[in-house]
C-alpha cells in the first residue's frame, strides 16, 4: 500500500526512542480528537482505547492540553511531508499548484470529510495566543510557504506575461481558494467544492 493510500492517522511514524504505549496513546488521540473533537473526546476514552494504565498517560502527556499538542504537531508533520510527497509527480509549479486540489479529493474522502484538523481544533481553543492553535498556524504558514514558492517560479517561466504579477498576491489569493475548498467540503460532505475551488485557481494562475 502507498503511504499517500494508508488511513491517515497511520501516517505518523513510531520513533525507536518512543515508547509503545507513548505511540498508542498518540495514534488513538489522533483518531478520536479528528473523528469526534477535542473537547467530545475524554481522556478516560483515550485511556481505555489505547490499552494503557493511567499512571502510563500521565508519565507521557500530564495534560489534555500537552496531548492536544502533540496530536496536532505530529499531524501538522506527518500532512505536510504527505502532501509533498504527493506532488512529486507533477512535472512544474502550474501542475503542482492544480494538483494540490486533486491531492485533497483523496485527502477528504479518506477523512469522510471531516475537514481540516487545524481549523477545526483551533475552533475549540478559544484563547488564539494557545500553543495548538500557534502550532495550528504553523501548518498553513507552511502551505502559504509552499505556494508562494511555486507562484513566484512561475513567474519566472511566465515571463513578461506575468511581469505585472504580485506572486505574493496570488499565492494568498491561491490559499484562500484552498482553505475555502476545504471548508465547504465538509459543509456539503463532498468533493465538488475542490473541483470548483481547482477551476478557480486555474483562472487565477491563467
Amino acid at each position: 500500500m502507498k503511504e499517500a493510500d494508508r488511513p491517515f492517522y497511520l501516517l505518523v511514524k513510531s520513533e525507536k526512542t518512543e515508547s509503545e504505549a507513548r505511540q498508542r496513546i498518540l495514534k488513538t488521540a489522533i483518531d478520536l480528537f479528528y473523528r469526534n473533537g477535542y473537547r467530545a473526546t475524554g481522556i478516560n476514552e483515550i485511556i481505555d482505547k489505547s490499552g494503557v494504565a493511567k499512571a502510563t498517560f500521565y508519565a507521557h502527556f500530564p495534560s489534555k492540553e500537552d496531548l492536544a499538542f502533540e496530536y496536532i504537531r505530529t499531524l501538522n508533520q506527518a500532512e505536510n511531508q504527505s502532501a509533498l510527497t504527493a506532488l512529486e509527480k507533477y512535472s512544474g509549479p502550474h501542475e503542482k499548484l492544480i494538483g494540490m486540489f486533486d491531492y485533497l479529493i483523496g485527502w477528504a474522502k479518506e477523512r469522510d470529510y471531516r475537514g481540516c484538523a487545524y481549523l477545526n481544533i483551533a475552533s475549540e481553543m478559544p484563547d488564539p495566543s494557545h500553543a495548538v492553535r500557534a502550532e495550528s498556524r504553523s501548518h498553513y504558514d507552511a502551505l502559504r510557504s509552499l505556494s508562494r514558492k511555486l507562484v513566484t517560479d512561475l513567474k519566472v517561466l511566465r515571463g513578461p506575461a506575468w511581469r505585472d504579477r504580485d506572486a505574493d498576491k496570488v499565492s494568498e489569493d491561491y490559499l484562500l481558494i484552498l482553505s475555502g475548498a476545504l471548508t465547504m467540503s465538509q459543509v456539503y460532505h463532498d468533493a465538488k467544492p475542490f473541483r470548483d475551488a481547482a477551476a478557480a485557481a486555474k483562472r487565477l494562475l491563467a
